[in-house]
């Protein structure tokens, strides 16, 4: 009997009685790797119902991990994709864009002012002489009048007091230090922060990437622990969906809303659930928009880390309690009650309300969840940017630690609340104000309702999240005719 060569195994025998291959006997399935000696089970093991179902236990475990693995590395690289979008979309919300008729400060100012005619100085609590005879005694003393003498080899021009410079008023802090007067004034803008976002996503990642001390890789500042969040969220709220569901013996939570006659029970565990979770996982929303917010500048960073983040927080804001329930404990709650809420009532009304089929008219049917999910962009827009100006709030408990320093200006005077947030976003933001006739005569519009309320500065990032459902939208169009073409 001649053996064909190109087989090698052609010249075993098969098992008698099942037709299978000669070598199925003596294979042991995860034994056969390395230099090992295999020792073949005998036929009746293999057989068994019991080795038959271990072994299946087996190949299930080993694919279920191997599937979990991969979900998680396609999660991180999603959520590294995304990341540059994210962090320039906080930025946007957090910064501090007021007009500049409606700019606040955080300390009490006096101003500086010399003038000509009766050469009179007005100074604060202590003059510029005093401090200098404070910390450099006699010795100091001596060098300024021997400067202002002429003899100061550094300065070589001659000081006019007729000089507009010196007749215009400075404002000073309790300290004497110059104050910011203005978000929009570079000479006392701190190095570590970004000229103000006066345009959208691309500008503030163009911005970040120019500015010293951040670079390409402040664009994924918060990554991390954005993948963190997610990745706990997706496997949280389910699980405990189904214990709700479970609990109240309501129907499965696999099958959609839209198919049940009675949503009302298993909209409220869905919300519930997302609640739930949202609220256990607000630490590291907060640890996320500081990280994303922060100066990257090792001078200014306050968090090395999310672990640091945390460790820091606990420290500094009241432990664990003041990590909960905190001023942010009321935006935490709306933004994870309203946000599952309108996002899973979205195919109720467009199917019960509406009655638009996907099936039937699948373009129809994407338009209308375009203008829905627009209107929810609409709604959680603002409350979004509320929450993450909240979360940079630091409300510290000791005294000494180190400042929270933004890339991008913040307000100086902290929110109270929800309600004070929107009011002063409003009623100080929006842009600035454009100038008559295009000149810098320091002469402004006049007021009027449209320009004293606006309420731009609660929807930075508005023009991302609608080219995104959009897109989304032609996408699912698209394929909605394409499945009823086939």
């Amino acid at each position: 009997m001649s053996t064909d060569h190109r087989h090698p195994f052609a010249a075993f025998p098969a098992t008698a009685g099942n037709g299978g291959n000669g070598l199925r006997p003596y294979y042991a399935p995860g034994l056969s790797n390395g230099n090992y000696t295999t020792v073949a089970p005998d036929a009746q093991s293999i057989t068994s119902p019991y080795y038959a179902n271990e072994y299946d236990d087996l190949i299930d475990s080993k694919a279920a991990a191997r599937e979990l693995i991969n979900f998680t590395v396609l999660k991180y690289l999603t959520t590294a994709v995304s990341s540059p979008f994210e962090v320039s979309k906080t930025l946007l919300q957090v910064q501090y864009m007021p007009r500049e008729d409606a700019e606040v400060t955080s300390v009490a100012r006096t101003s500086t002012t010399i003038d000509s005619d009766n050469e009179e100085e007005q100074y604060n609590e202590y003059s510029e002489d005093e401090e200098e005879d404070d910390f450099y005694g006699e010795e100091g003393s001596r060098r300024r009048r021997r400067y202002s003498a002429g003899s100061d080899p550094l300065n070589t021009g001659t000081l006019d007091i007729e000089d507009p410079l010196f007749k215009k008023k400075v404002p000073v802090d309790s300290n004497g230090y110059i104050v910011r007067t203005s978000v929009y004034d570079e000479s006392t803008r701190p190095p570590h922060q970004i000229k103000p976002i006066d345009g959208g996503v691309w500008q503030g990642i163009g911005k970040l990437m120019k500015q010293p001390h951040e670079g390409w890789r402040s664009l994924f500042k918060g990554q991390y622990t954005n993948w963190i969040y997610e990745i706990s969220h997706l496997f949280l709220q389910p699980t405990l969906e189904g214990s709700l569901n479970d609990m109240f013996d309501l129907y499965d939570d696999t099958i959609p809303l839209v198919h049940l006659d009675h949503v009302g029970p298993n909209l409220a565990t869905l919300v519930a659930s997302n609640l739930i979770v949202g609220f256990i996982l607000s630490p590291l929303e907060l640890i996320r928009t500081r990280m994303q917010v922060q100066s990257a500048s090792p001078l200014q960073r306050k968090y090395k880390g999310p672990f640091h983040a945390l460790k820091t927080i606990i420290q500094e804001e009241g432990g664990i309690k003041g990590l909960y329930f905190s001023h942010n404990l009321l935006p935490t709650i709306l933004f994870h009650t309203i946000t599952p809420l309108l996002q899973n009532t979205t195919p109720l009304i467009i199917d019960r309300i509406l009655r638009i089929s996907a099936n039937e008219s699948p373009f129809l049917y994407s338009f209308a969840e375009l203008a829905l999910n627009t209107m929810e962009v609409v709604i959680t827009l603002p409350l979004d940017t509320i929450r993450k100006r909240l979360q940079c709030q630091i409300r510290t408990r000791t005294p000494g630690n180190k400042r929270f320093e933004t890339v991008v200006a913040t307000r100086p005077v902290p929110y109270t609340g929800i309600a004070n947030a929107a009011y002063c976003i409003i009623k100080e933001e929006g842009g600035r104000p454009k100038k008559k006739g295009g000149k810098k005569t320091g002469a402004y519009q006049k007021k009027s309702i449209l320009t004293d309320w606006s309420l731009r500065g609660l929807y930075h990032g508005f023009n991302m999240q609608c080219t995104s459902n959009v897109v989304l939208f032609f996408l699912h169009a698209i394929n909605g005719i394409e499945g009823n073409i086939a």
